[in-house]
This record gives C-alpha cells, structure tokens and sequence, in this order.
C-alpha cells in the first residue's frame, strides 16, 4: 500500500487525489487523512474476499484501488468513510 505522502510525490492523478482526501475531507490535517488512508485500505484488503485468491503483490494493489475508488466518490459528497463511520 501506498501512503498519501507517496501519492502525492508520484504526481498526476495520484497527487490530485491525494490533495482532495487532504484537505477538503479533512481540513489539510494530513495526520488524520493519513490514518484514514491507512484504514481505509487495511478495511478493504481485510473484508473483499475476491482478493484471497490473488497473489500478495496484485491483492494489495487491488485493494488501493478499490480504496481510492470507494474514497473518490465519496468525496464527491464531502464524505470521508472513515470520518462517517467514527473509525479513528
């Protein structure tokens, strides 16, 4: 798994992403979107039983995505899941 602060320093689409989990959902507090990140991801890779089946290295990457694509659009509502759900 990729942190927020890999992300961001890989650019493009990874930074622009990383930007909008920052600082709209969490007020540019990166120690929070940090661990929400990190929560987020541990959730999916944890409970998507479809990832068993995979290899380490492709279930991680797996998870990421699914990650930045459950944060993505909940984004598009204000929503941080973590936030929604009080796991910090």
């Amino acid at each position: 798994m990729r942190t927020l602060s890999e992300l961001h320093a890989e650019g493009g689409e990874a930074r622009i992403f990383a930007n909008m989990f920052v600082t709209p959902l969490h007020g540019g507090d990166w120690g929070t979107a940090k661990d929400h990140w990190t929560r987020t991801v541990e959730h999916v890779a944890n409970n998507v039983k479809e990832l068993e089946a995979m290899p380490v290295a492709e279930a991680a990457r797996t998870a990421e995505n699914l990650a930045r694509s459950l944060c993505s659009n909940l984004a598009t509502v204000g929503r941080c899941w973590a936030c929604a759900y009080a796991l910090r």
